[in-house]
């Protein structure tokens, strides 16, 4: 029997984890030392993360794919950002997120973001990989090998 996941798409997981930093933040205080350079630190990391991500995503519609974690992906993409990792558009995501907590220096940004990996992990990697295994089969246990989940 084939399993059936319900995938929470990534953009709200990231606003659901940072909104819980954000409350944890304000009923329990753990903020870093002030800082301009964790400021800048943290606006250079949200601007880097935004041109990950919006590069990732002009490739994936350039080459005609889905960003939607319940299409059809209709071909493997294995270059850009691709190269790097299979998941970059979750690479750029978590850059920006740690680039969010350094700006607001709040350390609940960075206690959670174990959960936050582990929720992207299992709760939508693992679907998205079953979803190409099933699309690419050879091509797509081939791209695995040579490129790592994350970096």
């Amino acid at each position: 029997m084939q399993r059936s996941y319900f995938v929470v798409p990534a953009p709200i997981l990231f606003v659901v984890v940072a909104g819980a930093a954000t409350l944890l933040g304000r009923l329990w205080p753990l903020i870093m030392p002030d800082s301009e350079g964790l400021f800048y630190g943290g606006w250079a990391l949200i601007d880097a993360g935004t041109v990950f991500l919006l590069w990732t995503a002009w490739l994936m519609f350039w080459r005609k794919t889905t960003l939607n974690p319940y299409g059809k992906p209709q071909r493997l993409l294995s270059e850009g950002p691709f190269r790097v990792s299979r998941n970059p558009l979750y690479i750029g995501m978590l850059i920006m997120y740690v680039g969010g907590g350094l700006l607001w220096g709040n350390v609940w940004f960075f206690l959670l973001m174990p959960l936050l990996v582990a929720w992207l992990q299992f709760g939508i990697i693992r679907h998205e990989e079953q979803l190409l295994r099933k699309h690419f089969g050879e091509d797509y246990i081939e791209y695995c090998r040579k490129v790592r989940r994350w970096l």
